[in-house]
């Protein structure tokens, strides 16, 4: 590639989706809590288009919404803004079986992506580049977490949803 050329980065599509969710499942050098981290996140990525930095902020209680009421919300800390999550039917299915153990727990103020030892939260910049590093290892080059949010935006834009919809669905 020529200096001064930026790839352009491809879409997440379900195929792709499916692709992260079985080689991560199936990769027996990750450990148990960052293997259920990196599936918690691209689910979470693939139905909502958040950004890393705005999933790290999803605790367990957001999760019990989505899967009790089909929404929740999110106050980003950078923007102050609320963020609006919906959960379709596909979504509360493939959510429900990654957090089934942590629902049952009292405690519903953990975040959903949490060291092991301590259930505190991942350094933001170390999370990010594990996420994009997983994801380059099995889809290549041109993918990173932000191919999710293109893909969603790609998806309701084929199924003819207005602009200003999407715009607003994914936080703009």
């Amino acid at each position: 590639m020529k200096k001064g050329f930026k790839q352009i980065k491809e879409s997440i599509t379900k195929e792709e989706y499916k692709k992260l969710l079985h080689f991560t499942s199936n990769d027996i050098n990750i450990k148990d809590n960052s293997k259920q981290n990196l599936l918690r996140t691209f689910t979470i990525l693939y139905f909502t288009g958040l950004r890393l930095n705005e999933l790290q902020q999803m605790k367990l209680q957001h999760i019990k919404e989505l899967l009790e009421n089909g929404v929740t919300k999110l106050i980003l800390p950078k923007t102050k803004s609320e963020r609006k999550l919906f959960a379709s039917k596909e979504f509360k299915k493939e959510l429900k079986p990654l957090f089934e153990e942590q629902l049952q727990s009292d405690t519903l103020d953990i975040r959903v992506i949490t060291k092991k030892s301590t259930n505190s939260s991942i350094n933001s910049d170390v999370f990010i580049k594990q996420v994009n590093s997983k994801i380059k290892e099995i889809l290549g080059d041109g993918y990173t977490s932000h191919s999710f949010r293109q893909g969603l935006i790609t998806q309701m834009g084929a199924k003819g949803i207005n602009a200003k919809i999407i715009s607003k669905f994914i936080g703009h």
